[in-house]
């Protein structure tokens, strides 16, 4: 009885040390690199949702465009390649809604005509160099994202378990 509660709180100590090494290793992986894009991503889909909610909520390219770069955060605080592949087709997207934005609300009012918009064009300004930066840190970073583990899970949990080839079997072909 002695023996398998020892056996049984070693197995639990290995366990607990492997669960304390993988979160480890994962914040490690989680570099400047991931963090930076991470956070802007965060904070744009956050002020496109704003501008969304403030100014027009008949805009839906808005409500979509913010719920993506929230998306591309969340993927990359998971380490998904879908961080990748959502802000590879969103940057063009995301930059033509800006710049179009911007040159919109130049050609209407003008560049500095009150503090008020001349901080929103600035805004658009600094949301289009931190996007660019932040899309060209994605890039670099597409190899230290894995996998999705999600799709992974999910395809496990709905595909039949792979049979294993008896000798026989492997005989017989």
């Amino acid at each position: 009885m002695v023996k398998l509660y020892a056996t049984s709180f070693f197995r639990r100590n290995k366990a607990s040390q492997r669960v304390g090494e993988t979160l480890t290793e994962s914040f490690t992986e989680r570099t400047a690199g991931i963090w930076v894009p991470m956070v802007f991503y965060a904070a744009g889909g956050i002020y496109i949702l704003a501008f969304w909610a403030a100014f027009s909520l008949s805009a839906y390219h808005l409500l979509a465009l913010g719920i993506a770069s929230i998306l591309v955060a969340v993927f990359l605080f998971s380490l998904s390649k879908w961080a990748y592949w959502v802000g590879l087709f969103t940057f063009p997207l995301l930059v033509i809604e800006f710049l179009y934005a911007l040159m919109f609300s130049v050609n209407i009012a003008g560049w500095d005509p009150n503090p008020v918009l001349a901080a929103f064009n600035a805004s658009m300004v600094v949301y289009l160099v931190l996007l660019c930066f932040s899309f060209l840190l994605l890039i670099d970073k597409r190899n230290t994202l894995k996998s999705d583990r999600f799709m992974d899970k999910l395809s496990s949990s709905v595909l039949p378990p792979k049979k294993e080839e008896t000798k026989e079997e492997t005989k017989a072909t």
